[in-house]
């Protein structure tokens, strides 16, 4: 899969899920605040595969 396909998935998961919990835990808030929090989770789902990421070991 190349990144822009994984972009899209986690975009697209990310605004339902955010949605989803919005609605859920405070329905009184707009769908704004749900695709606010949607955004926030595609980008915890990257910061996180950042950190994730093995680091090259030096020789030596």
């Amino acid at each position: 899969m190349n990144a822009l396909l994984i972009f899209l998935v986690r975009l697209i998961l990310g605004l339902v899920f955010g949605i989803l919990l919005i609605r859920v835990f405070r329905p009184e808030w707009g769908i704004f605040n749900g695709v606010l929090t949607g955004l926030v989770l595609v980008a915890l789902a990257y910061g996180m595969q950042y950190f994730k990421k093995p680091k090259p070991r030096k020789k030596g």
